[in-house]
This record gives C-alpha cells, sequence and structure tokens, in this order.
C-alpha cells in the first residue's frame, strides 16, 4: 500500500511502478531517472529542495563525491551500524535505521535512542520505500556497502557515504558528523574516548591481547585495524602479531591451531549464555591467555557490531571491570 505521506498527485498505478523499480536488485537495468523523479515527486519533503534549516546549506565531501546538506537536517535515516551509532551518540534519534540480518531488532546497546525510530529493511535489503516514505532529509551509509543504491537514495534525500562501514570509524563518525552539522559535539566526545582509554593505558601498558570470533569452521581474530581492536590499541593493549588480511586486518585459523593465540588476555565476543565460550575447554587450555590473564567472554553485539563511539566507550567499560 502507497504511503499515505506521498503526494496525492501520483496514482496507484504509477505509485506501483516506483516500487516495483525501486525494489529489483537489478538496479543498473530496472531504476531509470523516469522513476526517480516520479519517487521524488511523490515523496520528498515539501522543503526538499532547500533542507529543513529554511535554505541553509552545506557540501559535504565524501566517498560518491559531494552532497548538499541541510545545515542541520532533522530526518535521518542511517543504513549501517556505525551512523547508527553515530547519530544516537550524537544526540538525534534516526526517523529510520536498517536492523542487522541476525537480529531481530535494532541494536539494544543504544538504549532508549532508538525508541521511535523505524526499522527500514536489513543493512543487507534496506527498503526504499519504506526509506522514502519517511520523507528524510540526510540519508547515511558506506560506498562498500550500498554503493549500488547510491543513486536510488539520492534521489530520496542527500546521501553522504563513507568508503566502508567499519574501517577508520573515527574518520568516518567526523565525516556523519559534518554532514549532521555536529562537528562541535562529535570532537568533545572524541577527545573524552580518548582520555578515558588513555587512562586505561597506566595498567594495560605492555600487556598483549586477542579478540577472537567462533566461526563454523575454526576461529576468526580482529587486528589492531578492526573496530574492537583499535579500541584496545587506544587502550595500550597491543594486538599480537597475525598475517592481517589487507582487507578487512582479520585472520582465520583452524581450531587445530589455537596454540598460535599466545597472547595474556584473550577476549571472546558472542551472543552465548554467560559462561559459555563455544570453544572447546580442551582447546582453551592450548591457548596462552588460559595461563596468564584469562579467555574472557564479552558482548558480539558491541565488540563486533556496536561500531561507533556508544559501543566503543562500552568497551572500555568492560576493560575497566577487569
Amino acid at each position: 500500500m502507497r504511503s499515505a505521506t506521498c503526494s496525492p498527485n501520483v496514482t496507484d498505478v504509477q505509485w506501483q511502478e516506483i516500487v516495483d523499480a525501486l525494489t529489483r536488485r537489478e538496479f543498473g537495468a530496472g531504476l531509470g531517472a523516469a522513476a526517480l523523479a516520479a519517487l521524488t515527486a511523490a515523496c520528498a519533503r515539501p522543503d526538499a529542495a532547500t533542507g529543513s534549516d529554511s535554505g541553509a546549506q552545506r557540501t559535504v565531501t565524501h566517498a560518491m563525491g559531494t552532497t548538499t546538506v541541510s545545515n542541520r537536517p532533522s530526518r535521518i535515516v542511517a543504513l549501517d551500524s556505525l551512523p547508527i551509532d553515530t547519530v544516537v551518540t550524537l544526540g538525534k534519534t534516526p526517523v529510520g535505521a536498517a536492523q542487522a540480518g541476525s537480529a531481530d531488532a535494532l541494536p539494544a546497546y543504544l538504549g532508549g535512542g532508538l525508541d521511535s525510530t523505524t526499522v527500514v529493511g536489513s543493512i543487507a535489503e534496506p527498503n526504499l520505500e519504506a526509506i522514502a516514505a519517511l520523507q528524510p532529509d540526510l540519508i547515511l551509509s558506506s560506498k562498500q556497502r550500498h554503493g549500488d543504491l547510491y543513486d536510488a537514495l539520492s534521489a530520496i534525500a542527500p546521501t553522504v557515504f563513507s568508503v566502508s562501514p567499519a574501517v577508520d570509524w573515527q574518520g568516518t563518525l567526523r565525516l556523519f558528523a559534518e554532514a549532521m552539522g555536529e562537528t562541535d559535539a562529535a570532537e568533545q566526545k572524541l577527545s573524552a574516548f580518548h582520555a578515558r582509554a588513555a587512562a586505561l593505558t597506566e595498567t594495560s601498558r605492555g600487556r598483549t591481547a586477542h579478540v577472537i570470533r567462533v566461526m563454523d569452521d575454526g576461529l576468526r581474530l580482529h587486528g589492531p585495524g578492526t573496530f574492537s581492536g583499535s579500541v584496545l590499541t587506544a587502550a595500550g593493549y597491543t594486538i599480537t602479531g597475525q598475517p592481517w588480511d589487507a582487507k578487512n586486518d582479520m585472520s582465520e585459523i583452524s581450531l587445530e591451531n589455537v596454540a598460535q593465540i599466545d597472547s595474556d588476555i584473550a577476549f571472546v565476543a558472542n551472543t552465548s549464555a554467560p559462561g559459555e565460550l563455544g570453544i572447546d575447554p580442551v582447546l582453551i587450555g592450548q591457548m596462552g591467555p588460559s595461563r596468564r590473564d584469562g579467555v574472557r567472554q564479552t558482548d558480539y553485539r558491541v565488540w563486533i557490531t556496536g561500531i561507533g563511539l556508544t559501543g566503543a566507550n562500552l568497551i572500555l567499560d568492560d576493560l575497566e571491570r577487569l
């Protein structure tokens, strides 16, 4: 059914044609200029041409080029973990957000910050009709995740993309803050995070660590350039050497090679009940951390997918409790 917020000048037949075009995965063939124009006419905010700040605009340079945005956008749609975290961290509630395919809700660690947010599909399959119906004035995501949707999303509202959904999360936070008109607030919160992390280095300096995810066929180790790895590094830990993959800074090892995990402490991130690491105790005994500072269970939804400043501060909370 067509959203009631869309222009009555577009007939039901025209609306269905728009929806059919927007929901095809073959965007190159199925999403033409006519569909984009009709969508813009049907669902754009009345002030879409000038933004929500009475014409006050800025130009933001990002992974897809440049985009003109309202000075203070108020109706933001976030299509990945980092932009969702960033919008809430900077004191706003996104009108729409995409949820991870493996989750049945938006990130719980953000508390009430998403209470009034509408789910607009999954991160893997955003629902463009649902996004348009919310009449956003800013859409945030990444080229790596949604590059093929950029033209469609830009027809709905000004769209700003980072390069990657996770690499250089602090730089991406600054980009999204710029798009939101919240640069000063972002810098203040980043400074507070780094001050907390620096305080932890007094006790953690010189200690080594691993971040582990249990996979179907082995273990995945997260390197210093990953989200949780970068937080540990900021807090004074050294992520011990592995042949890190150049694309994602991770490393896969088989269960037969768990002795390679020879750090002082290991953090196993999962969603299991407390105390359930998902690794055979015999194998845990072969890891160096089992004989030093231990193998600790952590929340996957924070350490792995909680990418952003609020998630990073929750990791610091965990480290402070050690």
